[in-house]
């Protein structure tokens, strides 16, 4: 049996922007090319840039460290060797069947974002452009406009506690950061970030309230390559790694944790169920401007 390899992406811009509507196009077309051939291949990612593997069921997929190109032919349209390896570089539009193959690995946890979203309104706000190359570039609010953007937020809320006396769960990268920079953990409610009226406002919950972070991770540990120091974080854990201190509170360097991103992806894993699991969608372009993301959650739902 050969490998349907997906080549490293230029979708994937760092922990805290993985690109992930945009890589399940990717995975999308070698599904549809393994299914063509009667799934006689496996298909093959890179393990760092597809850690939701870890959580999530994908059909005929493996990961691995280090993919090997070597000898493998670009799969192209047509009848492939399924005892060869091909590499994939191509995409193609998401729908319902193909979206509903990736499921939950984890039962007690869906059972929880289940019950938590049984009647709430997901709602999806996506961050505002940050260069010219983005494709909502010219139809949006400029881009350090959080006031405009927050009375966009609002017009829409208003409008759904209005008609459904409605109770929400935010999913949201956006911050005052920008987002390839920004916080693994955000908490939105906390006083000074941008959403935090939104959650003073409305009945509002988030992944907060469902991974239970403070439970998830310690305040500090003991540094692996010095056990005289502990590295100390806060709850939002930010991307730049997280500060290992000793007692007398000097400063010895910056250290990263792979299990903060293995959490920020889990945190991105509840966050895209949860609103394939509300009660009902409000997509990205309706609070602002259009997302990949949004548009995967609208596939899945839809029937």
């Amino acid at each position: 049996m050969g490998y349907l390899k997906i080549k490293k992406s230029s979708y994937w811009d760092s922990m805290s922007d993985t690109g992930f509507g945009d890589r399940i196009r990717i995975w999308a077309y070698a599904y549809r090319l393994n299914k063509f051939h009667d799934f006689k291949f496996t298909i093959l990612v890179d393990d760092f840039e597809w850690r939701e593997l870890k959580y999530l069921n994908f059909p005929h997929t493996e990961s691995e460290t280090n993919i090997d190109l070597t000898n493998c032919e670009y799969a192209g349209k047509g009848r492939l060797d399924t005892s060869k390896n091909y590499y994939v570089n191509a995409d193609s539009s998401i729908d319902n069947e193909v979206a509903s193959q990736i499921t939950l690995k984890d039962k007690k946890l869906e059972d929880k974002i289940k019950q938590s979203l049984k009647d709430r309104i997901g709602v999806h706000i996506r961050h505002w452009p940050i260069s010219e190359t983005d494709m909502n570039h010219n139809s949006t609010i400029e881009r350090f406009n959080y006031e405009a953007k927050m009375d966009k937020v609002i017009e829409v809320l208003d409008k759904l506690n209005h008609k459904y006396n409605s109770k929400f769960y935010i999913s949201s990268d956006v911050t005052y950061d920008r987002p390839p920079f920004g916080k693994c953990l955000p908490n939105f409610r906390k006083k000074g970030n941008w959403l935090s009226q939104v959650y003073e406002k409305y009945d509002v919950i988030d992944y907060r309230d469902i991974l239970s972070c403070d439970d998830e991770f310690p305040i500090a540990t003991l540094n692996e390559k010095n056990e005289n120091w502990l590295s100390v974080y806060d709850d939002e854990i930010s991307l730049s790694g997280v500060k290992a201190v000793k007692s007398d509170g000097n400063e010895l360097n910056i250290v990263e944790k792979d299990w903060i991103y293995d959490l920020k992806i889990k945190r991105d894993v509840i966050d895209l169920f949860s609103l394939i699991y509300s009660n009902l969608f409000i997509p990205s372009y309706k609070t602002g401007i259009h997302s990949r993301w949004s548009e995967f959650v609208e596939c899945y739902r839809w029937k």
